[in-house]
Parts: structure tokens; C-alpha cells; sequence
């Protein structure tokens, strides 16, 4: 019989180094995060469509990541399973906003295997504490222990439970006047990395609806980044826009959401018939 080598499809046993041939959900690589703790920044998009095709199809762009918004779509879980399975092996960094700030929900998101959430309409440091505690196993936190899909169906629980509190992206989402008067002790928290400016929202809170400029807005990000500068967060924010888009990165922030599927779908098309004009 003719000796054979290794085979590259066996499965690498617990603690081994990944190697090309891991399946990709054991391959606990969270690209954003590693880019983000080294000083970079990052663009992604929000997917609202509840469709995996299309997050597969976002996931061909030169993005960093996706949210699957979970908060302003119609997706349930199992969808929610559906659209994480279409972007796992990707480049993108697939994360999640949740509905709301319930710590079995939370952790549901991340027992499926999304890298990180979004918590929405955080206003203090109590409330950024439970999304910290729901993200971070103990003694961190108070996450409970079932990563079903997190980890492989079980393939190897031991690493996913050793390495989580560092892979997980916890976010959480500044939406209002209160949110931005406690940024600096919402930054504070320990296990929270990044807080995220959602510019509709606030702009509504401030008392001007959807207009995403002036004075306002101009001291609410200025209060976010230097309570983000302070802890050693990163700060986030919803782009209305290329041209704004371009300002706040300037402006320091560095995970940066440049819209999302829905509008870039119509927009793509309204392009096009423009170009068309009347000729059809």
C-alpha cells in the first residue's frame, strides 16, 4: 500500500494552530476588531433586506463589515441564522444590532455566531453595563454558555469559550441628548468598544428631524470622541452621506456605516435611470 500523507480536510483538533483547511466558524477571526485595536478604521454597511443572497452579495464589496440589522427589519431568528450562514468564510466581519437591550437575546445573537452587536438607545453607563455583561463570559461578565454555532456545533467549545471575551465586539449606539451628556461614563465601562452615534435619532432627540448638521450635532460628536479619545474607545457613527462620510473620518471616528442595502439598491438604480433619462 502507498503511504499517504496527511489529509488537508481532517478536521484540526482542539488546540491546534488554524490551518487553511479549518472550517471557517473555527477560525475565530474577528479582521475589524484586530484592525480597530491597531488604530485603523473601518467602513461597513447596515443590512436591512432580511436576505441572504444580498448579504452575500454586500459581502463582495471592499467593506470591513455588516450589521444585520435585526432592530429595523423584518428578520426573526432563523432568518437571522440564514443571513450569518451566507456571510460565514467571507472577508466581512459579519455583527448584529439587536432589538433591544435583553440579555437572553444578546446572547442568542452571539450563540449563532455573529461576532459582535449593536445595542441600540444605550442612554447611561447601567445600561451599557448589561450589554458588557450579556457579550463577556464570567467572571468579565455574565454571558451564559451555549455557542451552539459560535462554536461549530460544538466541534470545540474549550477555544470558543477561552477566546470570546477577546473576539466579541461589544457596541453600543448613542441616540439621544441624555446618551451624549453620559458619554464619558458610558466610554468608562469596561467590555464596551466602541460607541456608535446614530445620527437620526439624535438629530430627532435634539429637535431637528432629519437634518443631520449644525450646531448641535457638531457638539454631540465632539462629546462622543472625546469621551471615546478619554477611555481608549472607538467611536462610531451613521454616515447620511459620502460627503459627511468623509468629514467624520476626519473628525477621528473610525467605524464608520456608509448606509445601507436598501438605499444602496435604489440608489444604484435611480443612478441608472437618470443615466437612461428619456430615451426609454
Amino acid at each position: 500500500m502507498t503511504a499517504r500523507g496527511p489529509d488537508p480536510t481532517a478536521m484540526t483538533r482542539a488546540g491546534e494552530a488554524p490551518g487553511p483547511s479549518r472550517h471557517p466558524l473555527l477560525r475565530l477571526e474577528n479582521t475589524t476588531r484586530d484592525k480597530l485595536a491597531a488604530g485603523g478604521s473601518t467602513r461597513g454597511l447596515f443590512l436591512v433586506s432580511a436576505s441572504p443572497i444580498v448579504a452575500e452579495a454586500c459581502s463582495t464589496l471592499p467593506i470591513d463589515w455588516v450589521i444585520v440589522d435585526m432592530e429595523a427589519s423584518p428578520l426573526s431568528h432563523e432568518g437571522l441564522l440564514h443571513v450569518l450562514q451566507a456571510l460565514t468564510g467571507t472577508p466581512v466581519t459579519p455583527f448584529v444590532r439587536v432589538r433591544g437591550l435583553e440579555h437572553h437575546r444578546i446572547e442568542q445573537v452571539l450563540d449563532l455566531g455573529a461576532h459582535g452587536i449593536l445595542a441600540p438607545k444605550v442612554e447611561d453607563a447601567a445600561m451599557a453595563q448589561r450589554v458588557a455583561a450579556a457579550c463577556r463570559y464570567p467572571p468579565a461578565g455574565a454571558r451564559g454558555i451555549n455557542p451552539v454555532r459560535a462554536s461549530a456545533y460544538f466541534t470545540d467549545v474549550a477555544t470558543y469559550l477561552r477566546e470570546a471575551n477577546r473576539f466579541v465586539l461589544a457596541m453600543v449606539q448613542i441616540e439621544s441628548a441624555r446618551a451624549v451628556e453620559n458619554a464619558g461614563a458610558i466610554a468608562a465601562v469596561a467590555g464596551v468598544d466602541v460607541l456608535f452615534i446614530g445620527c437620526g435619532d439624535l438629530a430627532c432627540s435634539l429637535g431637528h428631524p432629519g437634518v443631520m448638521t449644525g450646531p448641535g450635532m457638531d457638539h454631540a460628536r465632539a462629546e462622543v470622541l472625546a469621551a471615546c479619545a478619554a477611555a481608549g474607545k472607538v467611536p462610531g457613527i451613521f454616515a447620511y452621506g459620502v460627503e459627511l462620510a468623509r468629514q467624520y473620518a476626519a473628525e477621528g471616528f473610525r467605524f464608520i456605516a456608509i448606509g445601507n442595502d436598501l438605499q444602496g439598491l435604489r440608489d444604484g438604480i435611480q443612478a441608472r435611470l437618470q443615466g437612461i433619462g428619456s430615451v426609454l
